[in-house]
């Protein structure tokens, strides 16, 4: 069935569509036996089938401009020419990011704080943290992160609150988060017997969560979100039971960019004894600078007695290269859940705080030399710029008719439309240069502002081509386009399973030659 068709009967029946969702969900066997229908099959090969089409030219740009190596070179290449190709893949993929055409993805990008990233970086290539007796600057530099980041997100909490707050690095937003839910589903076994654990999860929270879930086997108690785009306060408190190890709140969720109000969902947990988790993924590194400039930002760290632990990043609005995130913990109690100790194995005795041993400690130390070369002072700064640009962009498009912005966010700004499909004006957009976010439920379009976007210009840019593009859309309401097809399909169709199943070929095309 032709996804706008879908799309449309989703509208006249909101409710039907839930449930049927509901019932393939608690019966996969039912979801098996229709992708085994020989028109579902046949529906799954076309929209794989033009998947694969409409990503093939974007993902694989480079076989008929570089060798291809399926095996070893007999010999290996000159450096010089190795240098070379990766120089120009370099320069090509710069400018999207770099002229500030790309939600999110590249926090800074300003030349000179590049280039200080990678010097110290180089200078720190061959340091691996699981060894701290070679390399004790790891530790210096990680301590000292996990001490600014806890300092910085603890303003208001007393002294004694202050001083036990810990930490720990890890790869990315994913495996804090993963970490967190590693850590409460063990601690709640071994201090309250918990077998069959359940996390109170709003919906809008980041997907990590439920990647958690499928690897811990832990349960979702999913909560929706209320008409100001956060979690409903009154459905966290439902949800919670005897199996329930932790809940969850975003400052900010990924979709709509709203903090939930954390203060009021921490201090429910903390009532009946469940370890509550923010995830400031996003926001960790930006929100409290926004709050000392003036803005309204609802209290989501451990100045609340309820939150036992925060992830954010310092990949983000951290400045940092790419891949340090940090999971902070209440206290060592805690955090010594998660940790990994091995005391009989032939190799000698092991331990390792996440679920990597090696790491590149260049990364611990690029973070540390973005951090204390920035300082309070630069990261005031650079809010200013990024929430200014935000809230031009957020009057802007409140002046276009067919556009509405979505609850009242800071930098993280979801638009969408009641008059327009708004997937076909993201497809225009993308025609544009922009690789923005598609969301679904409903559905929308964001962009999150970055210091890109603060760049002389850009602003102004972006909120022209979103006019051009809207009229686009209006003059050639027929015109189904490319892509906007398979996002309308992707959020309406109520086998998410064939979704994902698109997704796994989408996957496998990545890492073919």
């Amino acid at each position: 069935m032709d996804p706008e068709i879908i799309a449309e009967y989703q509208k006249k029946f909101p409710e039907l569509f839930t449930f049927i969702e509901g019932v393939l969900e608690r019966f996969p066997e039912l979801d098996r036996l229709i992708k085994s229908q020989g028109v579902v099959k046949s529906q799954l090969a076309a929209q794989t089938k033009q998947v694969m089409e409409t990503v093939a030219k974007d993902m694989k740009p480079y076989r008929d401009q570089y060798e291809t190596f399926r095996d070893l070179p007999k010999d290996g290449r000159p450096r010089a020419d190795v240098l070379k190709e990766l120089e120009e893949m370099r320069d090509i993929e710069r400018k999207k990011w770099h002229d500030g055409y790309v939600s999110g993805a590249v926090y800074h990008g300003d030349d000179g704080h590049v280039d200080f990233m990678n010097k110290a970086y180089t200078l720190h290539s061959q340091a691996n943290p699981l060894h701290s007796d070679l390399w004790p600057s790891a530790s210096k530099f990680e301590a000292e992160i996990i001490s600014m980041t806890a300092g910085m997100l603890s303003d208001g909490a007393p002294a004694d609150v202050r001083a036990g707050l810990c930490g720990s690095v890890s790869s990315g937003g994913t495996e804090s988060i993963m970490l967190a839910m590693k850590t409460y589903r063990d601690m709640a076994f071994h201090e309250r017997g918990v077998r069959n654990p359940e996390m109170v999860l709003p919906t809008t929270a980041h997907v990590a969560f439920n990647k958690a879930a499928q690897y811990f086997k832990i349960k979702i108690r999913p909560v929706a979100f209320d008409s100001s785009f956060r979690a409903d306060v009154n459905a966290v408190r439902k949800a919670i039971n005897g199996n329930t190890i932790v809940v969850v709140g975003s400052a900010p969720a990924f979709p709509h960019g709203m903090v939930d109000p954390i203060a009021e969902m921490s201090e429910i947990a903390r009532a009946k004894g469940i370890p509550f988790h923010t995830d400031a993924c996003l926001g960790g590194y930006i929100l409290p600078w926004a709050k000392k400039l003036g803005y309204h930002v609802p209290k989501f760290d451990f100045s609340l007695p309820g939150v036992t632990s925060i992830s954010v990043d310092t990949h983000k609005y951290g400045y940092a290269a790419k891949g340090p995130s940090w999971l902070l913990d209440r206290n060592a109690q805690i955090r010594h859940h998660q940790f990994f100790t091995a005391t009989s194995w032939p190799g000698g005795m092991y331990f390792s705080p996440t679920f990597a041993g090696s790491r590149p400690g260049g990364l611990s130390a690029a973070c540390w030399a973005a951090l204390v070369s920035i300082g309070e002072k630069g990261y005031l700064d650079a809010a200013k710029k990024i929430l200014g640009a935000a809230d031009y962009i957020k009057a802007e498009i409140k002046k276009i008719p067919e556009l509405k912005v979505l609850g009242d966010p800071l930098y993280v700004i979801a638009f969408a439309s009641d008059s327009l499909d708004i997937y076909k004006v993201m497809e225009q957009m993308t025609h544009k240069g922009y690789s923005l976010n598609g969301l679904h439920r409903p559905a929308c379009v964001h962009i999150a502002l970055t210091l890109r976007h603060a760049e002389p210009g850009v602003k102004e840019r972006f909120i022209q081509d979103l006019k051009e593009a809207v009229d686009y859309v209006k003059a050639h309401p027929s015109e189904k386009g490319s892509s906007a097809p398979i996002y309308g399909m992707a959020a309406t169709l109520p086998v998410r399973s064939v979704v994902g199943d698109i997704l796994k070929t989408y996957m496998d095309a990545y890492y073919k030659v």
